[in-house]
Formats: C-alpha cells, sequence, structure tokens
C-alpha cells in the first residue's frame, strides 16, 4: 500500500495489474472532434476482467471501511437520504490510499486519450473521486458543471475519464448530459436542493435550447469523457444491483490558482494565488 501524504511508491511506477501487453488505443481524429463538439464521449473498454474485480475489490473496500490506510483518506461521505442500506456513497483521494486504483491513474491505457483530449502530452492528475449508487437508492445529483466547484483553478480546460465498474443505464443511475454545454458559459455552485426538473429550468436558456440531455449508457470496464463546463446528471439506482464508477481529472500543467485560502482539493493545500498548481499531489502523467 501507499505511504499517503509522501507516496513512498514512485509516481509512475505501476504494478502488474496495469502492465500494459499491448500498445494503449489512441483516440483517432474524429472522435477528439466530437469530444471537443459534444464536451463528451464515449471511450474505448480500459479494463480487463481481472483488473475489473481488482477495482471493485478495492472500491467496496473503500466504501466498507475496512480497507488499509482508511486514516490517509481524506474524503469519505453518504448520503442517507434513502434511508439505511439505500446510500450513494463519494469517496475522493483513494489513489492516495489503494494500491488498484494509484496503478489505474498513472495506466498509459487512461493517460493517452485524456493527453489528447487535454492537447498536451503532460497531464497532471487533479482529481480523483469514486461515485457508487447502493441498490435502490434515490440519491441523484442534479444538472451542474464539475467546473463550478473548481472555480478556484484556471483555466477551465480539466477532462475528466468517468470509468464505469458495473454496466451503467438510465435505470441505475448512468450520467445524462446535456450536449455542447460547455461552449454557453460558467454556471454558479450546484443548488443540492434542487430535483432534476428544477435544476435544469435553472439553467441558462442558451444551455437548454435544441439540447435533449442524453443518457449514456456504459459497460463496465469502459469509460465517459467529458469537459469540465458540460453540464451533466445522474439519477437514483431503481434496481437491485450497485453502481460503482471511478472518475479521473485531469488538468493542463498550466493550470494555477485562483483563491490563496482555498485548498486544491480534498486532502490538498492551498497555494498562492496566480502560482502553478504542482507537485507529489498532482503527479505529471507525461513520462509513462
Amino acid at each position: 500500500m501507499i505511504e499517503s501524504p509522501d507516496l513512498s511508491r514512485i509516481h509512475g511506477l505501476i504494478g502488474e495489474l496495469f502492465r500494459p501487453t499491448q500498445a494503449p488505443r489512441a483516440l483517432s481524429a474524429a472522435e477528439v472532434e466530437e469530444f471537443r463538439r459534444e464536451g463528451f464521449l464515449l471511450g474505448p473498454r480500459l479494463l480487463d476482467a481481472h483488473q475489473l474485480h481488482a477495482l471493485r475489490c478495492a472500491v467496496d473496500d473503500l466504501v466498507a471501511g475496512r480497507a488499509s490506510g482508511m486514516d490517509r483518506l481524506p474524503l469519505r461521505r453518504s448520503d442517507r437520504r434513502g434511508g439505511d442500506g439505500h446510500e450513494q456513497w463519494h469517496v475522493s483521494g483513494a489513489w492516495r490510499v489503494a494500491e488498484a486504483i494509484h496503478d489505474l491513474v498513472f495506466a498509459s491505457a487512461v493517460t493517452l486519450p485524456v493527453s489528447q483530449l487535454l492537447g498536451h502530452p503532460r497531464p497532471l492528475l487533479f482529481r480523483d473521486q469514486i461515485f457508487v449508487k447502493q441498490p435502490l437508492s434515490p440519491g441523484l445529483v442534479p444538472w451542474h458543471q464539475d467546473y463550478s466547484d473548481w472555480m478556484h483553478t484556471t483555466p477551465p480546460t480539466h477532462t475528466t475519464c468517468w470509468i464505469a465498474l458495473d454496466d451503467t443505464t438510465p435505470e441505475n443511475g448512468c450520467i445524462h448530459y446535456l450536449p455542447r454545454s460547455h461552449t454557453q458559459g460558467i454556471l454558479p455552485k450546484i443548488n443540492m436542493s434542487d430535483d432534476m426538473e428544477s435544476a435544469l429550468q435553472r439553467l441558462p436558456t442558451l444551455m437548454r435550447e435544441g439540447r435533449e440531455p442524453r443518457a449514456v449508457a456504459v459497460s463496465a470496464g469502459c469509460c465517459v469523457f467529458h469537459h469540465c463546463l458540460t453540464v451533466h446528471a445522474s439519477y437514483g439506482n431503481r434496481t437491485n444491483q450497485i453502481r460503482r464508477g471511478i472518475s479521473l481529472t485531469f488538468m493542463h500543467p498550466h493550470t494555477r490558482s485562483t483563491d490563496a485560502q482555498r485548498p486544491v482539493g480534498p486532502g490538498c493545500p492551498a497555494v498562492p494565488r496566480g502560482e502553478l498548481i504542482a507537485g507529489p499531489l498532482f503527479p505529471s502523467l507525461g513520462d509513462l
């Protein structure tokens, strides 16, 4: 396991779980163009059955609180609005604790397409997050932009790779996107008192007109990429099966702080205004 926050394992040195046996698949020019036009892109398969099993076990241990090094985990919380056993979980910073998630961050199958979408060969890790919707969890995430929580960093070019550990469908809470909404400006921070309809009605008219929400089902082991300004949401899990996903967000190496008081992320320090965001908690992935 990783001795966080010092991260004694060398960045980029990954174990056998994600050691490539063949060259990772690069995105085509058409796929990159689709991402830039629509603000999201259904990506390729990233995980084989063995990797998928290892990551599911790691996520289950973290959510249950039985993983080694839980005291080093900066964020682990649940939403119990549905009652005991009907929860959605949010965990951040797991790459510093769980070896399988650490290695996923550095896997070339992830970093190659991300570098293409960011337009830079040396992306930095900005944040990792785990999202779990338990069976029959009514928990939803209303329409929002990720960047509304990240405005203490600039420029807003952060790119997320959301990896499904279970088949995600409209019935169990897959992500819904508003196509091309990333071109229509920056929204205020999400209002968690909203439901899906009220959150949608809060959006500026230009973000809603002619943009039918699109549900993006992702098979287990596959991924979807989205821009930090793309408006998206997810409904609750109406099925009897768990829905688990890992969200890895990367930033351009020229990203700077705009707020000297606000920590860059859970378990991270604040960075003086105007300075580059860098250091061991934001590793560069360009030399992998």
